[in-house]
């Protein structure tokens, strides 16, 4: 996939811009995303019960299948603010559109921070006063900056699709994420928005879109944990003039190649900055009798806080590992899994191999960890996308705060 500049303002018709507004006490905290014209738009959020305000609000607002903008806040969540929570969301959203003139129902909301903290509405709606006239072609790395928390990189990129549109460029989609912490499959504590310039219907933009989150964030962990306030939102403003892009065509496959690309990409960006993590780590089942047994296994042993732990140590503990898997609710055959750790095999037929101890503690060392698990029962296979964990992630959420 052909990487390429600007992230989110990427693609053509889209700018973007970030800036401080007073929530954190120095660092940018005030994002905003907007298209040149309302585009069609599909969303995933959280699926957990508690759900922020800005999840609420614009989950009723894609009812209508588009949007223009987006106004994003970091340093607080508000989430469990109660019906002032829910006002200042919709405030937030309505102030936005009134200054970039457009329709309030196109504005699209989102928080990320502290949760059961007042928004400080009024700081906030200075911040959309004065980053309303700084939207920029190149806005996107200040926007990606802006919507951070414990994150310690920026999260953004970009991708030439290869389709062709009446433009001279082709398709591009552009992204921008965030998320360090509290992260957990379906979906995480991460906001993710995403731009492209295709000519594509909602009913095949959501679909890739659910594709694509599928087989990414929805198998991406760093603890656990999964807040109220789990976002992705795709916009697509059509301004590529493209043929539109249908179900079963050899463009759709190409867009949701991309679009899974732009996905797997943020979410190892996420695993690798997780809070306190040292080594990126990627858990590929294989040999599952069915695609959920496989998911639902490269979930358990991401999720196991005994192999985290034991992966920060360099410990070769692959009992831990065999451990997680029983207690996953699939169908497993005790006596046939096989283990291998960066292509060194470990375990044969859920017995050790009588590897090298010094040999695996030395590639345990190293900054990514592959672990490939074959359950030899059918012919199904997932990878979910986590970190180790250190006591640096105790001592960050012990002092958590804006």
């Amino acid at each position: 996939m052909k990487i390429i500049k600007d992230g989110i303002t990427a693609p053509l018709g889209f700018r973007a811009a970030g800036l401080h507004c007073g929530i954190k006490s120095s660092k940018n905290d005030l994002a905003l995303i907007f298209s040149n014209k309302s585009a069609v738009t599909a969303g995933l959020f959280t699926t957990n019960q508690v759900k922020s305000a800005h999840v609420l609000l614009d989950i009723a607002k894609l009812r209508r299948k588009e949007s223009q903008a987006i106004i994003i806040n970091s340093g607080n969540a508000n989430a469990c603010n109660g019906a002032a929570g829910r006002d200042n969301a919709l405030e937030m959203s309505e102030y936005t559109a009134k200054c970039l003139d457009i329709d309030k129902q196109d504005v699209l909301v989102a928080s990320t921070g502290i949760i059961g903290v007042p928004l400080p509405i009024n700081k906030i709606k200075k911040g959309i006063k004065n980053i309303s006239s700084k939207l920029a072609v190149d806005g996107s790395r200040d926007a990606a900056e802006a919507i951070l928390t414990t994150d310690t990189t920026i999260k953004e990129v970009a991708v030439d699709t290869g389709i062709k549109g009446r433009t001279k460029d082709n398709i591009k989609i552009g992204a921008i994420a965030k998320g360090s912490g509290m992260i957990a499959p379906n979906m995480a504590t991460l906001l993710v928005f995403i731009t492209t310039d295709a000519c594509i219907e909602y009913e095949q933009l959501h679909g890739a879109l659910r594709e694509a989150v599928n087989n990414s964030f929805n198998m991406l962990t760093v603890d656990g944990d999964m807040s109220p306030n789990d976002t992705v939102i795709i916009m697509a403003n059509g301004l590529a003039r493209n043929k539109r892009i249908k179900f079963n065509t050899p463009e759709y496959k190409k867009f949701t190649d991309a679009l899974n690309y732009i996905c797997t990409y943020l979410t190892k960006k996420i695993a690798d900055d997780g809070e306190g993590a040292t080594k990126l780590v990627e858990i590929q089942i294989k040999g599952a009798r069915n695609i959920k047994d496989a998911r639902r296994a490269a979930k358990a042993v991401a999720n196991s806080n005994l192999v985290k732990t034991a992966l920060n140590g360099c410990d070769p503990n692959w009992g831990r590992i065999l451990s997680s898997l029983g207690a996953a609710r699939i169908k497993i055959k005790p006596g046939k899994i096989d283990i291998a750790i960066n292509s060194e095999p470990i375990v044969h037929n859920s017995i050790s191999t009588n590897f090298s101890q010094k040999r695996l503690h030395n590639i345990l060392k190293e900054k990514e960890i592959t672990i490939t698990i074959n359950l030899n029962i059918g012919g199904h296979s997932s990878t979910a996308y986590t970190c180790d964990m250190s006591e640096e992630y105790v001592k960050i959420n012990a002092h958590y705060h804006t």
